[in-house]
């Protein structure tokens, strides 16, 4: 039984794969592992994010990073400002890397790849607060993002 559709995105399919599976076989001990990789690709989706952009801002990076999710038609909600970005998806929307009912760990982790791209188009981190989660059995996935306040040391 193939667990990967031909598509447009077969590298991104396969990781998510590899993610659960590896999630299923040890557990939580995967995670900073997981954590890591999708990190990573995010770095390097970002570079190339970054090429379509003249202006590196927080609103321009979550404009082009959320685009194929805004787009989707599966969002209940989406907000966006200069500072902060935050959707909740359509109630019983299946999750996008098929980690449904896992745990919210591995949510957290495989969403890292969200704050490489931030990284990687802004220069600076992002916080990423995610309030449900369908891996974590939620009926919805909802998610905000805003820069680190980097003002206080």
């Amino acid at each position: 039984m193939a667990r990967i559709k031909p598509g447009s995105n077969v590298s991104y399919q396969a990781l998510s794969l590899l993610s659960r599976l590896a999630y299923e076989k040890f557990g939580e001990d995967a995670i900073p592992i997981i954590r890591d990789v999708w990190y990573e690709m995010g770095l390097a989706s970002g570079e190339r994010l970054k090429e379509k952009l003249s202006d590196y801002s927080f609103e321009s990076a979550a404009g082009i990073i959320h685009k194929d999710i805004q787009q989707s038609g599966l969002l209940d909600l989406y907000e966006m400002s200069e500072k902060e970005c935050h959707f909740r998806t359509n109630p019983e929307t299946k999750c996008d890397v098929g980690i449904d009912n896992t745990s919210q760990s591995i949510c957290d982790a495989v969403m890292s790849i969200n704050q490489g791209q931030y990284r990687a188009i802004c220069g600076k981190d992002v916080e990423m607060h995610i309030t449900k989660s369908c891996a974590a059995g939620d009926g919805c996935c909802e998610v905000s993002y805003h820069m680190k306040d980097t003002s206080r040391s």
